[in-house]
């Protein structure tokens, strides 16, 4: 009986040694893998735009110049667009439509408030306010991000 216990213990050794081994050998084959592949972003590929455009209307003579810059981040997955009006940084949704952009940006009951629409080809853009009833026409050229 004491023979049997002591090669049940021995046994029992040698099978948490080659477990032991065994992890090692999984943790290195997993820890060189990891090492291996590079680490990708999530990013998507966006379009960095500068717009700048003139009301439709001729206002008349005004204190503040009658033309506006806006600087666009399009992404081109189609998922929120961003952009910078007068200092202030807008989000909206984007519409891709082979070379035509459409960014819709909405307050926060939802309601749309401008719509901006870019042409890629002509390298043309407007922004339609529904809300105050302008529109505003422009070019827009690519810029560095």
């Amino acid at each position: 009986m004491n023979k049997d216990i002591k090669i049940l213990i021995t046994n029992i050794k040698y099978l948490i040694e080659s477990i032991k081994t065994r992890r090692f050998h999984l943790n290195l084959v997993l820890l060189s893998g990891l090492l291996l592949v590079p680490l990708q972003q999530s990013r998507s590929e966006e379009i960095f735009l500068k717009c700048v455009g003139t009301y439709e209307i001729n206002r008349g003579a005004l204190i503040k110049p009658d033309w506006e810059t806006s600087y666009l981040t399009i992404n081109l997955d189609g998922l929120l667009s961003t952009i910078e009006d007068k200092g202030i940084k807008k989000e909206g949704r984007t519409l891709i439509r082979r070379n035509l952009y459409t960014i819709t940006h909405r307050d926060n009951r939802n309601s749309v408030k401008n719509i901006y629409k870019i042409n890629g080809n002509h390298g043309t853009y407007s922004v339609e306010s529904p809300q105050r009833n302008r529109t505003l026409i422009g070019t827009c050229q690519k810029g560095r991000g």
